[in-house]
């Protein structure tokens, strides 16, 4: 219990330098530069609404992380062009949090989740060998995986229920089946009333495979997710 607790205070003291923001820009888009500074090379382009990852601001400049085509990709955008969820959304009020499960509710939205032991025997197993001649898990049900380096998880996500409204919200498989080690106490939840966007945000690790994971709804529908990797 210490060491869950020393842990979480960790990633929680990491997150607070790293967060999930969005880019706010009316001219559709803002450019992404090579440093962290106007006269710096242009390489890419991040949409309007478009969800990043922040690093530190260098002066007026914030690093970013994206999503390209699968894969991730950094550089610099102006700090007037990109903002935090929280800064821009309803942050949804916790009701409860503990080391298994969580409830957020507010008004038309409550989200619910908990969580189970990663049980072996239900999972196919798929191993291979190091240079060394250690033995490493690379996939689970036939999927790469986040949550651990290596070894077997021993936690992942059980029930998952979201009420927007009138509405029940269902989480695919797709969405959660492939993130193990959850953690509720690092979780949050914030709703887009304007665009009926509900975010739901993660810190979850054993420790060394620590990711950072963002699940998207919109209009009540799954509709995508962004995984990076803050540490």
């Amino acid at each position: 219990m210490k060491y869950i607790g020393a842990l979480v205070l960790l990633l929680a003291g990491m997150q607070a330098q790293a967060q999930f923001g969005i880019v706010r820009d009316k001219n559709g888009y803002t450019n992404v530069r090579q440093g962290a500074a106007i006269s710096k090379k242009i390489t890419d382009k991040v949409l309007d609404g478009e969800v990043v990852y922040m690093w530190e601001r260098e002066g007026e400049w914030c690093d970013i992380n994206y999503r390209r085509n699968g894969e991730i990709m950094g550089g610099f955008v102006h700090g007037s062009r990109v903002k935090m969820l929280e800064d821009v959304f309803d942050k949804i009020k916790i009701r409860q949090q503990d080391e298994t499960n969580a409830v957020f509710q507010q008004d038309s939205v409550t989200v619910m989740f908990t969580t189970r032991s990663f049980v072996e025997k239900a999972h196919q197993i798929g191993r291979s060998k190091t240079d060394d001649g250690y033995s490493i898990v690379e996939k689970i049900d036939g999927k790469q995986f986040y949550g651990c380096d290596g070894g077997l998880p021993t936690q992942e996500y059980n029930t998952f229920t979201i009420q927007i409204g009138n509405r029940a919200v269902v989480v695919p498989d797709k969405a959660i089946r492939d993130l193990y080690q959850p953690n509720p106490e690092l979780t949050a939840v914030y709703y887009d009333r304007k665009n009926d966007r509900l975010y739901i945000t993660a810190t979850n690790s054993d420790g060394a495979g620590s990711y950072e994971v963002l699940l998207q709804f919109d209009h009540g529908v799954y509709t995508s997710r962004a995984i990076f990797f803050g540490f």
